[in-house]
């Protein structure tokens, strides 16, 4: 788990290349985002990353992972506001602002 996590990171800092950001702005829906960096998995069970709110410094967060399956839900978690978040990068504004707005329904498959 510790290289799924280091993996993840390489594709955390690939989309923050593509989008500038450093800290990079991840969705967990529509209209919650969270801006992170730098996943560590420590072997002692300890899951650390940054974040920083807007306006605000950045600080380390951590989570305790008790076992391979709670260390994948944490990935598969922050894999798929990954995933949102490349999906809103690379749709149009308007269909966005819909989808935040409640207009339409944010349909993941597509």
């Amino acid at each position: 788990m510790v290289k799924a996590f280091e993996r993840f990171n390489a594709d955390l800092k690939s989309f923050g290349d593509e989008t500038g950001e450093t800290f990079v702005t991840l969705y967990e829906d529509a209209n919650t985002t969270r801006k992170v960096a730098n996943f560590r998995l420590f072997l002692n069970g300890k899951l650390k990353w940054i974040e920083i709110e807007t306006g605000q410094l950045s600080r380390e967060e951590v989570e305790q992972v008790y076992d391979d399956d709670d260390a994948k839900d944490w990935l598969s978690f922050w894999r798929g506001n990954l995933r949102r978040a490349k999906r809103y990068w690379s749709m149009d504004t308007e269909t966005l602002d819909k989808i935040q707005d409640g207009e339409i329904e944010d349909n993941e498959e597509e």
